[in-house]
């Protein structure tokens, strides 16, 4: 069993012009068994923010309001990476 999200050529993807921008997801059941591919599946979902981006899409955004996430975002991506640059031992500026 083989669990996909989207394939190459089907309209998504960065150059498809179709909905996501997310690579397509494949587990295959092994040795592993459907449990253990499930769970693979759901943290590759989870990894990947396929379900944040699905939430947040389910209801328009307005432009400030979506200026104001990205920043909120990004201010929390430089926090993380001064945080584990200090942890280092790094100089940061």
């Amino acid at each position: 069993m083989t669990f996909r999200s989207g394939q190459d050529g089907d309209g998504f993807g960065p150059m498809g012009g179709g909905g996501f921008r997310h690579r397509p997801l494949e587990v295959t059941v092994g040795e592993r068994g459907i449990e253990g591919a499930l769970r693979l599946f759901k943290k590759l979902v989870l990894r990947d923010g396929i379900l944040r981006d699905l939430k947040r899409r389910a209801h328009h955004e307005k432009p400030g309001d979506r200026r104001r996430r990205k920043a909120r975002e990004a201010a929390r991506r430089l926090r993380k990476r001064l945080g584990r640059a200090q942890a280092r031992g790094e100089q940061t500026e």
